[in-house]
């Protein structure tokens, strides 16, 4: 009996040290739970939430482990703060005040990370894995309504990857479905084309093509891309052609041009479209989003990180003047922060030397790194 006992509890053990650890990424250690204050030394990436679901701030010195710090939290249980293992840190009593912190309104977003495979950065928790093989399509692969399409890391390529117009997708996502787990090789034609409400998770691009995704859908559909990254495009990451709206989140663009663009002048051209950014990382990204005013458009950043490699600036929210095909060309308005276009302000983004936002739109008061 007593043996049995012994057994039972080293079971129990063993389950709730699985379950404590889903409740901070790979390779991370918790300093403190939900409500206590924390700190850390030097700029530290923190991953706040549970159940293997975060949110990410580079911080420095003391804040508290809650939702107001973190700009949102994972329901379910107590949510823990976490850091890289090897980091120094310390934790205290819980704060008297749950709303109040010390960095959340100058720290924002996480800090971008090296990969081990080739040197790529990526998004805590979303780096690229090795591919398992390479496919080498002839044609589009065509993903149907309401399926899932699960790559399993392999990696797919089907011609060019040029920024020439006209190339077919590699992927054809259609109305309701998923494609995940896949790897976009350097012969990347026009990347994915998502034709209605779609998901892209867990998908990553070694070389952008045309474009990394086409958004297609009709006025109310989403296109979300969660976990990714995406390398070497000299101009947009992702384009949105059609209506509605698209979500980005969880991801690492780096050597593009733009990271979203509205169209400008596409064959019936029009509006309002949505971007949603929330959890990114930008290397060596010149815009951020570009969008549309005169056709309704708006932009919502949260969370966004600058981690050039020089001191290069970098325009978040560009609005421009769309116009519908033929019927002239688009124009630049400027850079806009706190607007009804451009749902971005000061506090959303975070400098990591020696990057730096483009302070002509901040009226002489851009945070700095």
């Amino acid at each position: 009996m007593n043996m049995r006992y012994l057994m039972l509890g080293l079971l129990a053990a063993v389950a709730l040290g699985e379950a404590h650890a889903a409740n901070r990424p790979a390779g991370y250690v918790t300093i403190c739970t939900e409500g206590k204050t924390c700190s850390v030394s030097a700029s530290t990436n923190v991953a706040f939430g549970r159940a293997d679901k975060f949110f990410y701030k580079v911080l420095t010195g003391s804040f508290v482990c809650n939702e107001a710090t973190f700009g949102g939290k994972t329901a379910g249980g107590v949510n823990e703060c976490s850091v890289p293992s090897g980091t120094s840190s310390s934790s205290s009593a819980p704060s008297s005040s749950s709303s109040s912190s010390s960095s959340s309104s100058t720290t924002s977003s996480s800090s971008s990370s090296t990969s081990s495979t080739g040197g790529l950065g990526y998004y805590p928790g979303c780096q690229m894995p090795t591919a398992t093989e390479t496919v080498q399509s002839t044609a589009t692969i065509i993903v149907p309504a309401g399926t899932v399409f699960d790559g399993g890391n392999k990696r797919y390529n089907l011609s060019g990857g040029s920024q020439a117009e006209g190339q077919p997708a590699v992927f054809d996502v259609q109305e309701g479905a998923t494609l995940k787990n896949v790897i976009i090789g350097t012969l990347a034609a026009d990347g994915i084309h998502c034709l209605g409400n779609c998901t892209l998770d867990h998908v990553w691009w070694e070389d952008i093509g045309e474009d990394a995704a086409t958004a297609l859908g009709a006025a109310g559909t989403v296109m979300s891309i969660n976990c990714g990254a995406a390398y070497k495009g000299s101009d947009k990451t992702f384009q949105h052609n059609g209506r509605g709206e698209l979500r980005i989140s969880n991801f690492y663009a780096a050597n593009a041009g733009k990271l979203y663009r509205s169209c400008g002048d596409c064959t019936g051209n029009g509006g309002p479209r949505k971007v949603t950014i929330n959890n990114v990382i930008t290397r060596d990204v010149p815009t951020i989003v570009g969008i549309n005013s005169n056709f309704g458009d708006v932009a919502t950043i949260r969370n966004l990180t600058l981690n050039n490699s020089s001191n290069s600036k970098t325009k978040i929210c560009q609005v421009y003047k769309g116009v519908v095909k033929g019927s002239g060309s688009t124009s630049a308005l400027g850079v806009e922060f706190n607007t009804p276009n451009c749902n971005v302000s000061q506090s959303d983004v975070t400098l990591i030397a020696p990057s730096a936002i483009n302070t002509s739109a901040c009226a002489g008061s851009c945070p700095q790194p």
